[in-house]
């Protein structure tokens, strides 16, 4: 870069989205399933009456994401950041004096509404908002971030929880997000490029495929599709699909970790629940890392396809770990190895997933598209839970028939990547792009 050229501030905006995907910690299920056994006994409930609490909030948590949207696209990112930063902390310092499980399910609509869902997006629709070219390698940086918060944090909240109690350590993590989000947002954050005068990616001029996010004309190469065109294709049922899976089963081992434990047969406590977790956010960093770039440079059908195969993997050996089959004194590593093939196959699906949408719709109408991805995201994560921890209860405290069921889910996903191809651009392009929504969390559990 020229020495009378000033630095691209999209750099330092690409950390403040790492820190607010960080931030997200609290509501994501890597986090709360290690409140579980407090919560259950606490309160008093079943496996199945944690899991309906659980899907219930999180479903619901979907519904309002729009208006988040629109309300950043009116009001600007950082003002919509800062003021759903301090909802998020005060969520979470409610959720420290629950008492009731309806008044658990409320809570899980606030953090995983504001955490996962909301701050999840605006972390993603701010490196989107200056990056374009070059989004693909962004979102495995972006990604590798959730990657690291997700490995550290599990075995400090751990020891909180086992030191001081459930309820101070929720207390803590809204000071942690408070910490971690708001001084950035006070300094350096921007909303986009144009504000400061300069272009995505960090271009000396805007490029020809000018973003229409930003306020250009659709370029002549955007295929221009509609949220309803794109939902009409058939590469749009081959691509979320996979997606939706890796939130949901994703969800269901993270959620029920310590529970999975208990039943291979140990006692499942909250430091050996993260242990059999972290290998999970170290895989796919990694995996992130090396599927990004080959994002950019090979057609999606030629990767997409290795995300359910790997995934059906990772079931298979949570499967051995939950059932008793480790040896004695091997549970927690052998759950911890599923974890990890898990994690490569959900890197697969992120790093892969989010730029072929881009691609393969365009960005007229990016904002919509992705809006409807999100939905079935956060609904697909509020069920996995619930659709396992019935099936525990009615198995007689068994995974197996759950794993089984999710192993030969993969099968059909596999093979579908087979037809993966780009949709025909529709015969008239509707050119008037949509209000702009942010995109969904990298990683959605």
């Amino acid at each position: 870069m020229g020495a009378d050229r000033p630095r691209f501030h999209g750099w330092t905006m690409l950390g403040v989205a790492i820190a607010m995907g960080i931030a997200t910690m609290p509501g994501q299920t890597v986090v709360v399933s290690l409140f579980n056994t407090s919560y259950r006994e606490a309160l008093g409930l079943s496996v199945t009456q944690l899991s309906a609490a659980y899907t219930a909030g999180t479903i619901l948590a979907a519904l309002p994401l729009s208006l988040v949207g629109k309300a950043a696209d009116r009001f600007g990112l950082r003002i919509v950041t800062a003021a759903v930063t301090l909802a998020f902390a005060g969520a979470l310092a409610m959720q420290s004096r629950v008492d009731h499980v309806v008044m658990l399910g409320v809570g899980f609509f606030f953090i995983r509404f504001l955490g996962q869902g909301s701050l999840g997006m605006l972390s993603g629709h701010t490196i989107a908002m200056w990056f374009e070219r070059k989004l693909g390698t962004v979102h495995s940086f972006h990604a590798l971030g959730f990657a690291a918060g997700s490995a550290i944090m599990p075995i400090p909240v751990a020891w909180l929880i086992e030191h001081h109690g459930w309820r101070p350590a929720l207390l803590v993590l809204a000071g942690f997000v408070l910490l971690l989000v708001m001084p950035p947002v006070l300094t350096v954050f921007r909303n986009k490029p144009e504000d400061i005068g300069q272009h995505l990616d960090g271009d000396p001029v805007e490029h020809e495929t000018h973003d229409v996010m930003h306020g250009g004309p659709p370029p002549p190469s955007d295929p221009a599709l509609t949220a309803r065109q794109a939902m009409a294709s058939r590469a749009y049922w081959i691509i979320v699909p996979i997606m939706l899976a890796s939130g949901l089963i994703g969800t269901a081992l993270l959620f029920h970790m310590q529970t999975m434990l208990q039943a291979g047969g140990i006692e499942g406590t909250e430091i050996q629940a993260a242990a059999a977790i972290q290998p999970w956010p170290i895989a796919f960093a990694v995996g992130t890392m090396i599927a990004g770039p080959l994002a950019d440079r090979l057609r999606p059908s030629m990767l997409l396809g290795l995300s359910p195969v790997v995934m059906g993997a990772s079931c298979l050996i949570c499967l051995a770990a939950a059932a008793g089959f480790a040896p004695e004194g091997w549970t927690v590593a052998l759950m911890g190895t599923g974890m990890g093939v898990f994690g490569v196959s959900q890197a697969i699906s992120v790093a892969v997933g989010n730029p072929t949408i881009a691609r393969y719709f365009g960005r007229t109408h990016h904002g919509a598209i992705r809006g409807t991805v999100t939905t079935l995201m956060v609904a697909g994560t509020g069920t996995g839970p619930l659709m396992a921890g019935a099936a525990y209860d009615l198995a007689n405290k068994s995974f197996t028939p759950i794993l089984i069921v999710f192993t030969a889910v993969c099968v059909p996903l596999a093979v579908s990547t087979i037809w993966l191809r780009p949709p025909a651009p529709p015969r008239v392009r509707d050119l008037t792009p949509d209000p702009d929504e942010p995109d969904p969390p990298g990683v959605a559990v």
